[in-house]
């Protein structure tokens, strides 16, 4: 979870970052050009972000779990600061500068537009009483600034505050209604945040009592109300997908489809056809194809689960030779993702293993490298907090994932393009079933709960 000036943070982090490219707002970066930033961060810092990573910081790439620290540190070693906690500490705290006793270069911004003659002319009559009151006003000005912001403001107390939430469906889109009360707050400043996403985060009436939100993506969020720059009150959000979600990424809202109308002949694949049908193109830029399905299972685990799935990727023509996907094992805060792709773009995989993370430009990932356009089997297997990931039956990688224990719930997929699913199943420790799906049936699973936090 990122804390609301984390957010802050960030989101200075990545303007800098735009202006050391000096390639313009990120809105129109390609894909090209956050591999070219991944290029640019390796060869200053000799860690490797890969491009899903960035897009991920940037938006891009929607995921709700917050940054990790690799990826922070290196963000933060690429703007010139030893780590994160630094780069935090030299956060600017206002926009003054101290004044300076050197005299200006003639020539620079602060003199260009004032004519030489103009300068060097004596001070005389009205001018002194004109000067004389400026300096006063701005002398004024300063101690007005000094009395208000000098002193810290008082802590403020969460006991003062609530904050509660209910949503109103199931399914997606979902609207979730925010009980709120923030009268004790002595700003306007009162905001109500999604997730950890400072993109979510929308101003609310100080003295008001309620706020209706949309969610447009299934998954598990982290609620914030937030006062000036306090995170009074958070609370934990699950936002099922009422069976499985299948959409195209699109922003601000997804183009979503029936998964009725992409499960058939015993896998869950949307087809080109049918996003053609909705005028959808796939080239010469691929879409994200997304399948989400979320809920709360019962005691699954991440320190001790397996996980087996069978994939393969549909489109490998025109922008998509490299025939993406990205598998994620959903938990409560936290997460595992892996990516495969074709055997010849493995230098810009990635995974994350529940606080583990790694990169193919300085890891050997090349086992996630496979033909995708043949049916490849997934299997996570994590004992006591050791994972161990297989890729067609053969040891892929290993690794400790260290972060604490969380409930799972979910899993999702993100084709580049679009892609198919044979079968999805969960198992516990004593080799239980919670959750198969084979696409021929329901899937097997203990009826949905919801449950508030």
């Amino acid at each position: 979870m990122v804390s609301q000036q984390e957010d802050k943070e960030l989101a200075r982090c990545r303007r800098l970052i735009e202006e050391k490219t000096g390639w313009g707002s990120s809105d129109s970066w390609s894909t090209q050009d956050f591999d070219r930033l991944s290029d640019q961060i390796a060869a200053q810092t000799g860690i490797s972000l890969s491009v899903t990573t960035l897009k991920r910081v940037w938006g891009r790439v929607r995921y709700d779990s917050a940054p990790t620290a690799t990826t922070l540190n290196t963000l933060a070693q690429f703007l010139g600061y030893e780590n994160w906690p630094q780069f935090k500490e030299t956060a600017p705290t206002n926009t003054q500068q101290p004044a300076s006793t050197a005299q200006p270069d003639i020539g620079t911004d602060a003199t260009r537009d004032v004519p030489e003659p103009a300068r060097l002319m004596p001070v005389t009559g009205n001018k002194r009483w004109w000067i004389g009151a400026s300096l006063a006003i701005g002398l004024t000005g300063i101690l007005v600034f000094f009395l208000n912001y000098s002193s810290p403001s008082p802590a403020l107390s969460p006991t003062d505050f609530s904050f509660s939430s209910q949503p109103l469906a199931r399914g997606l889109p979902n609207s979730v209604v925010f009980h709120y009360d923030a009268t004790a707050s002595p700003t306007d400043s009162v905001f109500i945040q999604q997730s950890w996403d400072p993109r979510r985060r929308e101003l609310v009436p100080k003295n008001g009592h309620q706020y209706t939100s949309i969610y447009y993506h299934p998954g598990y969020f982290r609620a914030k109300l937030v006062v000036g720059k306090q995170i009074m009150k958070e609370h934990n959000l699950l936002i099922p997908s009422d069976g499985w979600h299948v959409a195209v990424i699109e922003e601000p809202v997804p183009i979503y489809f029936k998964a009725s109308e992409a499960i058939h002949q015993g896998a869950l694949s949307l087809t080109t056809a049918a996003m053609e049908k909705l005028h959808i193109p796939i080239q010469p830029h691929p879409r994200t194809v997304q399948y989400r399905y979320v809920r709360e299972f019962d005691r699954l685990r991440a320190d001790n689960f397996v996980f087996e799935t069978r994939l393969k990727n549909d489109v490998k023509q025109g922008t998509s030779p490299c025939q993406y996907v990205r598998v994620s094992i959903l938990c409560k805060n936290e997460f595992f993702s892996v990516t495969l792709s074709a055997k010849g773009c493995v230098a810009n995989l990635d995974l994350y293993l529940a606080g583990h993370e790694a990169q193919a430009k300085n890891t050997d990932l090349t086992a996630f490298g496979t033909d995708l356009s043949k049916w490849v089997d997934l299997r996570c297997e994590v004992r006591n907090k050791q994972a161990s990931l297989f890729v067609n039956g053969k040891k892929a990688y290993e690794a400790i994932a260290p972060n604490s224990a969380h409930d799972i719930v979910g899993v999702s997929y993100e084709f580049e393009g679009t892609g198919s699913v044979d079968f999805v199943r969960f198992k516990r420790p004593d080799g239980t079933s919670a959750f198969a799906d084979d696409f021929n049936s329901s899937p097997l699973a203990l009826p949905h709960t919801h449950s508030q936090q």
